[in-house]
């Protein structure tokens, strides 16, 4: 079974990422939609190559998180490829009970195993694991229910077109759950080694290098279904000065989606994940269409952020630190930033690199540190029931 790994799961609307210690990221657009069996035969023999896996998630799991076992699914791209169309989070979609961040979790875990054993057909591999849940749904109740679901053993079987299918015992030793945005402060206080990271910043003209840890920080984490308006000092969350917001770029995105079906009725797209695959791939034949028929709508929703931003800001007062980030902030960073500074609010904003990945690395600092050990050990010396 080998050593305990430790990963984080940023569970959004757009994409599950996760983060596994030592690896690069891991990304899984979030559809899946039940495999029915194929209307012809199939006569492809390969194996599916090991840095394909994640592209072509065809698997049956069974996990006590889930209400039904040993269904099969497709996930993610294989969804995306395949022209199907996916199962989404609902507009109101409580992720501390949707099954959509089971699947799509234990499908990336999966995946990480079988290629540290690559040409195994049985496979057991055990980890820790950070998780999220947005602000304005997080209770104590919902974070522990939220954890203690994907604790345990779980079962992904993974099929190769050549009729091969690797059997994986995936188990989650400890899981931990925390406020999303919060989850942020983490990799912007720390690294992985639990070192204290520093930036550099505009002071009194000028340019310095200071690290965060004891500094008030507003975080502005644009996601798909929700936003986060979270106050940390240094990694501590203060939950009375934060809010969670219920809208980030779905609810646009799905307008925008409506309005091209329409205008396009053969060029239809099925879903968010397909929006995302267009809209950000350059090389598309319809990216250019899709990205001109979304600028008005997406503005006006940097207008909305906007605003809301700007009044965190003034009601702080002494011009926080303030970190955009999240997969939302990437669609409407141009409108967002144009906006500020047309009212004079860039002053101590930073945008960072890698937005979508900013949860997940928090997730993995955050699991990594000795605050998550101890609640391991402290969970783990607690009796049975």
């Amino acid at each position: 079974m080998g050593k305990t790994r430790t990963a984080s799961a940023d569970a959004g609307n757009n994409a599950l990422k996760m983060m596994i210690d030592g690896n690069e990221p891991i990304v899984v657009p979030s559809t899946y939609a039940y495999n029915i069996g194929d209307a012809t035969e199939q006569f492809e023999q390969a194996d599916i190559p090991e840095d394909k896996l994640l592209e072509n998630l065809d698997v049956t799991i069974s996990s006590k998180a889930l209400n039904q076992n040993n269904v099969r699914y497709y996930v993610g791209d294989m969804v995306i490829q395949n022209q199907i169309k996916g199962n989404e989070y609902e507009k109101l979609s409580d992720k501390s009970t949707d099954e959509i961040p089971v699947i799509l979790t234990l499908s990336a875990l999966a995946v990480d195993a079988m290629k540290r054993e690559p040409g195994k057909d049985h496979i057991k591999a055990t980890y820790d694991l950070a998780l999220a849940l947005p602000v304005v749904t997080i209770t104590q109740e919902s974070a522990r229910k939220n954890s203690e679901r994907f604790m345990g053993t779980h079962e992904v079987i993974f099929h190769h077109p050549s009729g091969r299918d690797v059997t994986t015992e995936v188990t989650i030793v400890f899981c931990k759950c925390i406020p999303e945005g919060a989850a942020g402060a983490w990799g912007v206080v720390y690294d992985e080694k639990g070192n204290i990271s520093y930036r550099d910043v505009e002071i009194n003209d000028e340019v310095k290098s200071i690290n965060f840890a004891d500094k008030l920080i507003l975080h502005f984490d644009i996601g798909a279904g929700t936003s986060e308006v979270v106050v940390t000092d240094g990694v501590q969350y203060k939950p009375r000065m934060s809010e969670g917001l219920g809208y980030g770029t779905k609810e646009t995105i799905n307008d925008i989606i409506k309005r091209w079906n329409k205008k396009y009725p053969r060029k239809s797209i099925n879903g968010i994940a397909e929006y995302n695959d267009i809209y950000f791939n350059t090389e598309h034949p319809r990216h250019t269409d899709l990205r001109e028929e979304s600028k008005l709508a997406l503005k006006n929703l940097a207008i909305q952020l906007g605003k809301v931003l700007i009044d965190k800001i003034d009601d702080m007062k002494d011009e926080p630190y303030t970190f955009i980030y999240g997969g939302g902030s990437i669609i409407i960073k141009s409108y967002l930033e144009e906006i500020l500074r047309s009212k004079g609010r860039l002053k101590n904003v930073i945008f960072l690199n890698d937005p979508i990945n900013v949860n997940a690395r928090g997730l993995l600092v955050f699991a990594l540190s000795p605050l998550f050990a101890k609640a391991k050990k402290d969970y783990l010396a607690i009796p049975s029931k």
